[in-house]
């Protein structure tokens, strides 16, 4: 089976339940960091409600992916050390190559 290089594939389709508690806890995220607030409209409901500037929130989207990518690295370590996994079980759990685990996750454990 041939294996990609590098960065897991995009996934084509992300799971609808994921995006929505990833969308709560980003909105969470935004105000326990205490993100400038204003209103908008809500576009499920059509009503105006307080909610962290939608720029500042993607920005901190763009950070928090970041620190999962550190998280992720963590995970994987903690899945070597106490598991035993090897950076051919972590590449198979993305779909990459062994090397290309090694090289994304090794260095920022």
């Amino acid at each position: 089976m041939a294996r990609s290089v590098g960065r897991p594939p995009r996934p084509q389709s992300i799971d609808p339940e994921l995006l929505k508690a990833t969308g709560r806890a980003l909105l969470r995220l935004g105000k326990d960091l205490g993100l400038a607030r204003g209103r908008y409209v809500d576009p499920s409901t059509g009503r105006p409600r307080s909610r962290p500037d939608p720029m500042a929130l993607a920005v901190l989207a763009l950070e928090a992916q970041e620190a999962l990518e550190v998280l992720a690295a963590r995970e994987v370590a903690l899945a070597r050390d106490q598991d035993e996994m090897t950076w051919q079980q972590v590449g198979d759990a993305f779909g990459i190559s062994a090397q290309s685990a090694h090289h994304r996750f090794a260095r920022k454990a």
